[in-house]
């Protein structure tokens, strides 16, 4: 089975980039499909993210932090 590796922002799912089709033998026989997998990279893109000083301002003292897209291990409270 083929490939497509689409990444797409983590919040709003719009379109990062799209990678080239990784084929299988079967690339190009009828009937054979492209499997998409999708990635979620960053947080949210241009017309999607808050260009506001103050919403940082407002996350951070709620002890929030704004999602980088990456998964990672725990992280401890803040105090």
């Amino acid at each position: 089975m083929c490939y497509q590796v689409v990444e797409r922002y983590s919040v709003c799912r719009c379109l990062y980039y799209k990678h080239a089709i990784d084929p299988c033998p079967a690339h190009g026989q009828r009937g054979h499909i492209v499997q998409e997998k999708t990635v979620l990279v960053g947080y949210a893109c241009a017309s999607h993210s808050s260009h506001r000083p103050e919403a940082a301002y407002e996350l951070q003292n709620a002890g929030v932090l704004p999602d980088s897209g990456y998964g990672s291990g725990t992280y401890p409270t803040r105090r």
